[in-house]
């Protein structure tokens, strides 16, 4: 692609070739690929992504605006209105995508090789609103979340219908708890906005990793296709390979981390992963401060930290009543307590010049994440 981003790219950039898909429709379907073609100049795409950072700002601004008109995408979207599988880049390296019913699920068992274990759903803040009983989604106020692909699970807070409807797609757990990905990244956010549009809330969108079952994330120290297992590329109906806008971060088996799993009813998470070492540091100093184990802090709790000293004289020292009105600047919703998402919010975003993420960045937990 040049510069600015063309469905058509000029023959000295990089384009899409088509390959043969596996889907029967009235047309040809592709599974898409990029690759680099004869250049005197380089080979490298225009937006590749910079070795130097995890995420490349301009990278990735550059592949939101080529998603949002990209006839690959279209035709992302149609393959899984009929009933396709599709693997996609994410903000975690690449992920497995089918529209909900006995059909897509049956389809996801047979590129991933798996059975039984529930899948995931993914979508945006409608989608999360619509399967977790009207409420937003914790974390992604800040722009924190900007690269965070973040799974929220919950049994406590899933509507009744919507458990119901994804029973049959097998996405419900043992407990019947729901996991549901937020943030997937520019290509299938954008797919993610037709389905919503085409079936107005009624459908979801199953995802799982893009690796077989039981072999783990791939090891690479970059994303890219060729990591990805050859089996899950054959039996994919359709493959989005673009070059990808960020770097994976990887585990001490030097895999690629997952994206975090934040425990909604015991709010704690059970999968660390990608790009959270904020919001872990936060949920440490909450679980530090609520003694009573409520899932929320009140004054009391609030001002025993503070006279503590465990982060700094100048905090312990400060008075009463400059206690008392920071309380009540986290507390948004004034409820006379702090519950997780408030005291995010107000660290991360630094609201304060000595109560912020980077006073708190070195206090040891009491209660280690799950």
């Amino acid at each position: 692609f040049s510069s600015n981003i063309q469905d058509d790219p000029p023959a000295c950039a990089t384009r899409f070739h088509r390959l043969p898909g596996n889907i029967d429709t009235a047309t040809t379907t592709s599974v898409y690929a990029f690759s680099s073609v004869n250049s005197s100049k380089s080979t490298t795409p225009a937006y590749a992504p910079s070795a130097s950072s995890n995420t490349n700002k301009d990278s990735l601004a550059r592949v939101k605006q080529w998603s949002t008109s990209s006839p690959m995408v279209d035709e992302t979207f149609d393959v899984l209105c009929k009933g396709g599988t599709v693997l996609c880049p994410t903000i975690v390296g690449y992920s497995l995508f089918a529209l909900d019913g006995k059909e897509g699920a049956a389809k996801l068992d047979k590129v991933k090789r798996r059975e039984n274990n529930p899948y995931g759903v993914v979508g945006s803040e409608a989608t999360f609103s619509r399967l977790f009983s009207g409420r937003t989604a914790p974390l992604m106020k800040n722009d924190f979340c900007s690269d965070m692909f973040l799974s929220f699970v919950s049994s406590d807070s899933v509507s009744n219908e919507a458990r119901d409807q994804l029973r049959i797609s097998r996405a419900v757990g043992p407990s019947d708890e729901v996991a549901m990905w937020i943030n997937s990244g520019p290509v299938f956010d954008t797919i993610i906005e037709k389905v919503e549009a085409k079936y107005e809330g009624t459908r979801y969108i199953l995802v799982s990793s893009g690796n077989l079952s039981g072999n783990g994330n791939p090891k690479s120290s970059t994303f890219s296709i060729d990591a990805i297992d050859d089996e899950i590329l054959a039996r994919v109906d359709m493959v989005v390979d673009t070059p990808h806008w960020s770097d994976p971060e990887l585990d001490e088996n030097g895999r690629w981390y997952s994206a975090p799993m934040f425990d909604m009813d015991s709010c704690a998470f059970r999968r660390v992963g990608k790009n959270m070492e904020t919001a872990s540091v936060v949920l440490s100093l909450f679980h530090e401060i609520d003694v009573d184990n409520s899932q929320a802090i009140d004054l009391e709790e609030f001002k025993v930290f503070f006279k503590s000293g465990r982060i700094g004289k100048e905090l312990a020292n400060l008075p009463e009543e400059e206690v008392e009105t920071m309380f009540q600047l986290i507390d948004e919703d004034g409820s006379g307590e702090l519950d997780f998402e408030e005291m995010y919010s107000f660290l991360s975003s630094n609201k304060s010049v000595s109560f912020n993420i980077d006073t708190i960045k070195f206090i040891q937990p009491a209660t280690p994440l799950l």
